[in-house]
């Protein structure tokens, strides 16, 4: 394979943008893992399985709903059943940005695009949804799933 120093320059990037679509890709990451980790708390194993299996976000997701519809009722229960389903939701959002398509946007500018152009206000909008998700799943992580025993 080629190889070549600073390859990545020959692409017209707008270092804003980039900087927005890194937060967002980092904050999904995030609540990704949030999720992860209650799946495990939830079922001790889970996160050698997701592991093993090489499961997708969407799978990740899919999994740690119908681990909560199991769990017993509770207000904490309706608060961590929501906070899945919101990831599960949010999915769909981080795939249309990781696999967007790139393109020059309406203002002549590198950017991605699926059913849309995904503008940095776009960026921005995913990644403090996914921040809060995220925020959500580490509370219940540290506090309600904290003595929960499955």
């Amino acid at each position: 394979m080629y190889h070549m120093k600073e390859a990545r320059l020959r692409y017209p990037t707008d270092p804003d943008y980039i900087q927005a679509l890194g937060t967002a890709a980092y904050c999904f990451a995030m609540c990704e893992w949030n999720a992860v980790y209650c799946a495990e708390r939830i079922r001790p194993g889970s996160l050698k399985r997701f592991l093993a299996e090489k499961c997708t976000a969407g799978t990740i997701a899919k999994k740690l709903v119908d681990l909560t519809s199991e769990m017993p009722k509770s207000a904490d229960h309706a608060s961590l059943s929501a906070a899945a389903r919101r990831f599960k939701d949010l999915v769909p959002i981080r795939n249309r940005i990781l696999h967007g398509n790139p393109c020059t946007g309406p203002n002549g500018k590198a950017r991605l695009s699926g059913p849309m152009v995904l503008e940095i206000s776009d960026l921005e909008s995913a990644a403090d949804d996914f921040s809060a998700c995220s925020i959500e799943l580490n509370r219940l992580f540290h506090g309600f799933l904290s003595t929960y025993a499955p």
